[in-house]
C-alpha cells in the first residue's frame, strides 16, 4: 500500500512554506543588510531581524489559537539569543543562538540512547492519534523496532549537532548575511532527507500493524 499526496495537499504546503520563507530567511537577511548599508552595527541590525519569526510564531499562535512544542522551542531560542546578544554586546552569539539551541537539541537525542526508550520513539508516541498509541507502544516488543529507535534517534541527533557545528565553524569565515543563507540551506541538505526518510519509516511500520497492535 502507497499513498501519494494530492494537489491540493501540495499547494497547502507551498502556501505555508511561502510565509516561514519570506519571515524566517528572507525579512531577516533583508533587515541586516538594509540597517548594515545604512551605517546600524551587526548586533543592531541582527536584533531587528530577530524580530520577523518571532512576528511570524505570534502570529500563527493567535490564528490558530493554540502553541506547539516546536514554537515554543523556536520563540525560546530567539528570546533567549535577542537577550544574550544584548547583554553581552555580542552580534555572534545573536547570529549562531539558533545553532547552539539546534546542537544542545542533537546532544539530548543522542544522550537519551541510554535510556529506556530513546526520544524518537518518545516524540512519535506523543504525536500519534489516541486510537494509534496502543499500537505503536506495542511496536516496543519487537527487537526490530526497538533497533530502528535507537538507529532513528542516533540519525536525529548524529544531524542535528553536524548541522549545529557546521552552522558554528561558518560564522568564523562568512559574513552574518552569508551565515543566515548558509544555515537553513544546510538544514535542508542534512536535516531534510532524515524528516523525510522518519515520516516514511513510521507511515510504513504504522500500515503493517493490525487494529491490536501487533505486527500484520
Amino acid at each position: 500500500m502507497t499513498t501519494t499526496a494530492s494537489p491540493a495537499a501540495g499547494g497547502h504546503l507551498r502556501r505555508a512554506a511561502a510565509p516561514a520563507l519570506l519571515l524566517n530567511i528572507l525579512a531577516p537577511l533583508a533587515a541586516y543588510e538594509l540597517l548594515t548599508a545604512l551605517g546600524s552595527s551587526q548586533l543592531v541590525a541582527l536584533a531587528v531581524g530577530s524580530v520577523f519569526p518571532a512576528a511570524g510564531i505570534a502570529a500563527t499562535a493567535l490564528r490558530t489559537r493554540r502553541v506547539d512544542g516546536t514554537a515554543l522551542v523556536s520563540l525560546s531560542a530567539i528570546v533567549v539569543g535577542l537577550a544574550g546578544g544584548l547583554l553581552f554586546h555580542s552580534a555572534w552569539f545573536l547570529l549562531v543562538q539558533g545553532a547552539f539551541l539546534t546542537g544542545t537539541i542533537g546532544v539530548v537525542f543522542l544522550a537519551s540512547l541510554a535510556a529506556s526508550r530513546p526520544l524518537v520513539f518518545v516524540i512519535g508516541r506523543q504525536l500519534a492519534a489516541a486510537a494509534e498509541r496502543p499500537a505503536f507502544e506495542g511496536l516496543w516488543a519487537s527487537p526490530g523496532h526497538r533497533a530502528g529507535m535507537r538507529r532513528m534517534t542516533a540519525v536525529w541527533g548524529a544531524a542535528l549537532v553536524v548541522h549545529a557545528a557546521c552552522v558554528i565553524a561558518l560564522s568564523f569565515v562568512l559574513t552574518p548575511g552569508a551565515v543566515m543563507v548558509a544555515s537553513p540551506l544546510l538544514a535542508v541538505v542534512l536535516i531534510g532527507p532524515v524528516g523525510v526518510w522518519t515520516v516514511r519509516r513510521r507511515a510504513a511500520r504504522m500500515r503493517s500493524l493490525d487494529p491490536a497492535g501487533r505486527p500484520s
